[in-house]
């Protein structure tokens, strides 16, 4: 079961596991199983949370940094991997470098659409958002051009145009399962989600 926080909400942690993406995975997916516990766990890698810059990649690429893999687990997991933080290294050779509480996170949307039925499509799913997401910051222009003729995307001019942009924050396993969802809108591209930690 999933630690709450004071408002009942799951609560979340960003791991960090130094070692490489493939072995981190086996290795939790391993222990899991093996436990029989109830645990969410997302791969940062594989999920767009933004987990580190070029910089420490071409670093990593280079021999300079461990490679490591950023997870995301509910605050249950998070309390018993810290306790088991040093048998893991003992017996594993990775090593637990970072646990850390997840405050909230964000990610910034934005789409471009050239007819009325897609830009009501995306619309209908930003407003309202699925409950523990917020759309902030949201902007929108529609231009219109009756005098424009052909299909719509391929003509110069197009009789509907529609651009929108914003951010979407909340609850970081809701906002996977957004982003997840948003890859069946082709014309909405999402930012890598953003953690916020304290």
């Amino acid at each position: 079961m999933a630690a709450t926080g004071t408002t009942g909400e799951p609560m979340f942690s960003e791991i960090v596991i130094q070692g490489s993406a493939k072995v981190v995975r086996a290795f939790l997916s391993g222990l899991v199983l093996g436990s029989g516990r109830q645990a969410t766990v997302l791969y940062s890698h594989l999920e767009g949370i933004h987990h580190e810059g070029k910089a420490e990649r071409l670093a990593e690429l280079v021999g300079v940094r461990e490679a490591d893999c950023h997870v995301v687990v509910d605050a249950a997991t998070a309390a018993w991997l810290r306790g088991l933080s040093r048998t893991v290294t003992d017996r594993t050779g990775l090593v637990i470098a970072a646990n850390r509480r997840i405050r909230g996170a964000t990610m910034a949307i934005r789409y471009e659409a050239f007819g009325k039925r897609h830009d009501d499509e995306i619309l209908a799913l930003l407003k309202p958002l699925p409950a523990g997401l917020k759309l902030g910051e949201f902007t929108r222009e529609v231009h219109t051009d009756p005098s424009a003729t052909g299909a719509a995307v391929y003509t110069a001019a197009h009789a509907f145009e529609a651009r929108g942009r914003g951010t979407v924050s909340g609850r970081i396993d809701l906002l996977v399962a957004f982003r997840r969802r948003l890859a069946d809108f082709p014309l909405v591209v999402a930012s890598d989600i953003t953690l916020r930690h304290g």
